[in-house]
């Protein structure tokens, strides 16, 4: 082995030590006394510039007076000291060292001198700056929401998280409001996503404007925000939601349009209607859905007895969705009658709940499937399966008839699933669409789902369904629609029809109805026909089709070949040509 003398030793390391580190000895008032090659190398100043400087020439300004004075308190004390100071060059840049201060302590026990032993660390340190930019960036962006500028749905909940635990000391009450652009899906649908991105950063400016210190705004997703007002008077949330309100109303440019775009407000109050984020969200998750329910345009405040009702409407549901699983749905048809020929008829499938324990269950009294969205697209898809089933049963015990209506909801049109099933199911089952009429509803052709309505109907007349406006009279519907929307026939509301014998109002309404319908082209169905009296009438009219207790209440799938021999049988006397002159149920009521 190679062994150096303890005089070449100490001359190797001082040399290896020279090459690598940066070394320099002041006197304990700072004032450099050596420095070797490389600190001057590093710093930029000369060996002549240094020696006698105080070691101050050094100093960045990015350490405060205090990191300097606990470090020479520490080396004044004898102890060594070790960490990271950022220094200047002569040029002006800065560079780091890692160092490592020693004392030099004399016979006498006082500290004479310090050796500081540094190595430049600068290319790590803008590494590491680079890497904590870059978390930073990330930081802001996992926070944020790139489309609108605002806190996203993890900041809200965090921000949430944060003021409730802060309120919970005092008790001061906030409120919480989140608000849905009520026309976001016909902008999507009408214009693009991309114009759909522009409605939503300019609600999302208009929110962001009225952020201060009391206020916090943060997208969601989609077309919800939240907000928290964070004051303490009721009547200060109410008139600030419906600034808010007011705000979202003001036009806005979308496609060269100057789109009209209202949103719905739910909010509740802390701790009142919930003491942590989750009930507290769902609080004014409740009111919201309370606002669209009550017509949309409009701020409403969460009260307990809406919690009542979500749970009461949760478990109609799931119990829906237990006798959808288990058959227990079931249609009752009802037999349309027409002026001109007795035979054949057609029919219209009304949907009815066989509930294993409470016996049959009337549309009525199942609402809450009919107008949730998710599940009311749920029965249509079991709605169709059904009814193509009954309709080959009715061919396979060789009933006559013309054609079956069904009755659509907006939520059969908000996707493409269910004309994709009927089309399926015709091609399946070899029952055409020429076997088939939908029924609308006035309030589905001016609603926010028009659109997708228009174009729903459209594809199914093209095919050959026919469309029929159901309740005719009792909406909004203008005869500009009865134009520009394929409809064949007109249902006039057995409202009207229950008053026409004593309402000469209601006879001239019907009258007007029946003629306008025929020089537009279009045939007329009179609903809720109870007497001889109204169907003569109505007969008289040139009303093309009644249906009504008068005939046929309606009648479960096997029962209709009993039906239908009797109508046959009938003999009419009202009237040329024939229509019938006895009920085939004495008993009055509404049609179902």
């Amino acid at each position: 082995m190679y062994n150096l003398s303890p005089e070449r030793a100490d001359k190797f390391i001082r040399y290896a030590l020279d090459c690598a580190a940066i070394v320099a000895v002041t006197d304990v008032r700072g004032t450099i006394t050596f420095v070797n090659e490389k600190f001057c190398e590093i710093s930029g100043y000369s060996r002549n510039e240094l020696i006698g400087a105080n070691h101050r020439i050094l100093r960045s300004g990015v350490h405060d007076a205090e990191f300097f004075r606990s470090m020479y308190h520490q080396i004044a004390n004898g102890r060594n000291w070790h960490g990271e100071i950022c220094n200047k060059k002569k040029n002006g840049e800065i560079y780091w060292v890692d160092t490592t201060i020693v004392p030099h302590v004399a016979a006498s026990g006082k500290v004479d001198s310090y050796t500081a032993i540094r190595f430049d660390i600068t290319e790590r340190k803008c590494v590491e700056a680079q890497l904590r930019e870059s978390r930073e960036q990330l930081e802001i962006v996992a926070n944020l929401d790139v489309l609108t500028d605002l806190p996203n749905r993890r900041y809200f909940q965090s921000y949430l998280e944060k003021i409730i635990a802060k309120r919970a000391e005092t008790g001061r009450t906030f409120f919480l409001a989140l608000v849905d652009i009520d026309s976001f899906k016909e902008v999507n649908d009408s214009f693009g996503h991309p114009d759909g991105d522009r409605l939503l950063r300019t609600v999302g400016m208009r929110l962001r404007s009225m952020i201060d210190d009391h206020i916090f705004v943060a997208r969601l997703g989609g077309d919800e925000f939240g907000v928290v007002f964070d004051e303490t008077e009721e009547g200060l949330a109410r008139a600030f939601f419906e600034t808010i309100l007011q705000m979202l109303r003001e036009p806005i440019k979308i496609a060269s349009v100057n789109w009209h775009a209202s949103s719905s407000i739910g909010y509740a109050t802390f701790p009142a209607d919930g003491r942590d984020t989750t009930s507290l969200v769902r609080a004014a998750d409740l009111a919201l859905y309370r606002a669209k329910e009550l017509g949309r345009d409009r701020a409403e405040e969460f009260y307990p007895e809406l919690l009542l009702q979500s749970e009461k409407r949760t478990l109609a549901l799931l119990e829906i969705e237990t006798g959808l699983r288990r058959g227990d749905f079931h249609f009752s048809y009802q037999p349309i009658i027409f002026r001109d020929e007795i035979y054949p008829v057609s029919f219209e499938a009304l949907i009815r709940w066989h509930h294993p324990e409470r016996g049959v269950i009337m549309p009525g009294d199942f609402q809450a499937g009919l107008t949730d969205p998710a599940m009311s697209a749920l029965i249509g898809i079991y709605m169709l399966n059904r009814v193509f089933s009954d309709i080959k049963t009715m061919l396979e015990m060789g009933l006559s008839f013309r054609r079956v209506a069904i009755n659509l909801t907006n939520a059969d049109f908000r996707s493409d699933v269910f004309l994709e099933q009927f089309f399926s199911l015709c091609k399946q089952t070899g029952i055409g669409p020429e076997y088939f009429c939908v029924e609308v509803t006035e309030g589905m052709l001016l609603g926010r789902e028009q659109k997708r309505v228009d174009r729903g109907l459209r594809k199914l007349h093209a095919a050959g369904v026919e469309i029929a406006l159901d309740d005719f009279g009792t909406g909004y519907a203008s005869l500009t629609h009865l134009q520009e929307i394929p409809i064949d026939r007109l249902k006039i509301d057995r409202r009207f029809v229950s008053r026409i014998i004593t309402s000469s109002e209601d006879r001239v309404i019907v009258k007007g109805v029946i003629d306008i319908a025929h020089g537009l082209g279009k045939i007329v169905t009179a609903e809720g026909v109870e007497t001889a009296e109204q169907a003569k009438m109505l007969i008289d009219m040139r009303c093309d089709s009644l249906q009504g207790w008068y005939f046929s209440k309606a009648s479960d799938l096997m029962s209709l070949p009993s039906v239908m021999n009797k109508l046959t049988e009938q003999q009419a006397s009202l009237g040329n040509p024939p229509i019938f002159s006895g009920a085939l149920n004495e008993t009055s009521g509404s049609c179902f």
